[in-house]
């Protein structure tokens, strides 16, 4: 039988320098919690942290859709991880979620952000010590990009797609554009809200 879905939790995206943690720096960090009422996920209190980097856009992609973020960046003070990682736990606190029992969405939450954000001393993953649950953010993190892929091996991925421009259809107007980290949260948050519309 599967675990019931939790009820309360953070859509997280972060945007970074790159794709490879060990060489690559985090640029923004973003939470936003959601809380699923009414027969969709309501937006709650959003945490939003841009991290100092001296690196400029390298590539053609960051030049042409990241170049704010690395100006912001390259004003913004270098914080230490453990200080991140406080202001990270402590925002989700005043939510009500305490370590390890944060619940974690995003697109592509479990194979890139948390990890990346683990390898930087941000969070701390969930691991098992003597029994006992362990860690910052809860083992079961429900990946967006994942449970599509799912879907499509099944349906196909043009029946996909197509269920994803209709979600997008039903979604609000959002103000802000694709690889800021807080607008990718919204955007996926109003995703999933189309999702369950159609479904």
């Amino acid at each position: 039988m599967a675990a019931p879905v939790p009820n309360r939790m953070f859509m997280l995206d972060i945007e970074t320098t790159g794709i490879d943690p060990a060489h690559e720096d985090v640029l923004q960090v973003a939470l936003v919690e959601m809380e699923f009422k009414t027969g969709q996920w309501v937006r709650g209190r959003e945490f939003n942290l841009y991290q100092g980097t001296s690196r400029k856009p390298a590539t053609k992609f960051a030049q042409e859709h990241m170049k704010e973020i690395y100006e912001r960046c390259n004003r913004e003070p270098r914080l230490p991880s453990d200080e991140v990682r406080a202001r990270i736990l402590k925002f989700c606190a005043e939510c009500g979620a305490q370590p390890p029992n944060i619940f974690i969405a995003g697109w592509n939450a479990g194979i890139f952000d948390i990890p990346f954000l683990a390898h930087h001393g941000y969070i701390v993953p969930a691991r098992y010590e003597n029994d006992k649950l362990t860690g910052d953010v809860h083992y079961r993190i429900y990946e967006i990009s994942g449970a599509l892929q799912l879907v499509a091996n099944v349906k196909g991925h043009n029946e996909i797609n197509k269920m994803l421009k209709e979600a997008e259809k039903l979604s609000p107007k959002i103000e802000g554009s694709r690889h800021e980290a807080v607008f990718d949260c919204y955007r996926q948050i109003h995703l999933l809200n189309g999702l369950i519309q159609i479904l």
